[in-house]
């Protein structure tokens, strides 16, 4: 739940100035009682009190039970509901709220794909600093979506993002330094950018990092490193990375060769990789296969339904 609020310095009597329709009072109590803190969940109530600060034009409240219709918290599901009040929000250079306008515009939520309209509260909320709308906006000023095209804009508006720490805006930078995307090329400057996304978890960091160490493109080549990566990226359902790091387990490189795991990440890659690279990993899988015995294959067969049945969570020896 992404919802608007203030911590108030007196909560002591956040609930009798609510009654006196103080709408930030309302709005926070309305919090409290959307994500039960301090007081039991209650999406009813929260409903009741930000309706009530929404009827002042309040623009957090207004952004807060917008995001119950589009969440479906207390409400019947509704991206045009939610749209409404975001309109309303955003009317008042409510940041969030034009993000949210943005993405809905974006993904066609509630309201037909519009790429412009997009671009137009993503640029609004990023003005305002909001580093998922930096992002957002400096990828469409890459691909030209909803915007001329321009480099210089796109390098602009992601640089911002990647500043700011949000990791997708970090890699997202750093891919237009591997493909000289309005920059030259220079593989260290990704590799940067990719460390710091890759250090908050994100995957395709963590996959294109990988690459870098197993080719030493921009970092020094380190085979143990590129597995680490692999590895990191396969929990989290990569299914290339699978695929790279069974190969690993199979020749040893950068960790101890480890038939058992090798096995059960090829295994794994076979049913979550596209069509054309399930082949390969089939093949993969079945060449490890030859190396181990009848009883060896039963063990890692178990291993790989445990791992992908756990969504990642038990896959060690």
């Amino acid at each position: 739940m992404s919802l608007s609020h203030n911590a108030l310095s007196q909560p002591a009597d956040l609930v009798e100035r609510a009654r006196n329709a103080d709408p930030e009072a309302q709005t926070e109590l309305g919090y409290l009682y959307a994500v039960g803190e301090g007081v039991e969940q209650n999406f009813g109530r929260a409903l009741s009190w930000f309706e009530s600060a929404t009827r002042q034009g309040y623009a957090d409240a207004q952004y807060n039970y917008g995001n119950m219709f589009a969440n479906g918290f207390g409400v019947v599901q509704s991206y045009e509901q939610a749209l409404e009040w975001y309109l309303l929000a955003a009317a008042q250079n409510h940041m969030r709220a034009q993000y949210n306008l943005g993405f809905m515009y974006d993904n066609g939520q509630g309201v037909a794909q519009d790429y412009a309209e997009a671009a137009k509260w993503y640029q609004a909320a990023a003005e305002q600093g909001h580093a998922a709308a930096q992002n957002n906006l400096g990828v469409m000023f890459k691909y030209g979506y909803g915007v001329e095209q321009s480099y210089p804009d796109a390098l602009h508006w992601l640089k911002l993002s990647a500043e700011q720490g949000y990791p997708t805006g970090q890699f997202n930078y750093g891919a237009m330094f591997v493909n000289a995307t309005g920059v030259e090329q220079d593989f260290e400057e990704a590799a940067k950018w990719y460390q710091l996304a890759a250090d908050h978890g994100n995957l395709a960091a963590q996959y294109s990092l990988a690459d870098m160490y197993l080719g030493g493109k921009g970092v020094d080549l380190d085979y143990a490193r590129a597995a680490l990566l692999y590895l990191l990226a396969a929990k989290q359902g990569h299914a290339e990375a699978q695929y790279n790091i069974g190969e690993m387990f199979a020749a040893g490189y950068g960790v101890q060769r480890n038939l058992l795991l090798a096995y059960m990440w090829s295994d794994i890659a076979t049913k979550t990789a596209s069509v054309y690279k399930q082949g390969v990993a089939t093949r993969n899988r079945d060449s490890v296969a030859s190396q181990m015995s009848e009883e060896q294959i039963e063990t890692a067969k178990a291993m790989s339904t445990r791992c992908f049945e756990s969504k990642y969570q038990e896959c060690d020896l």
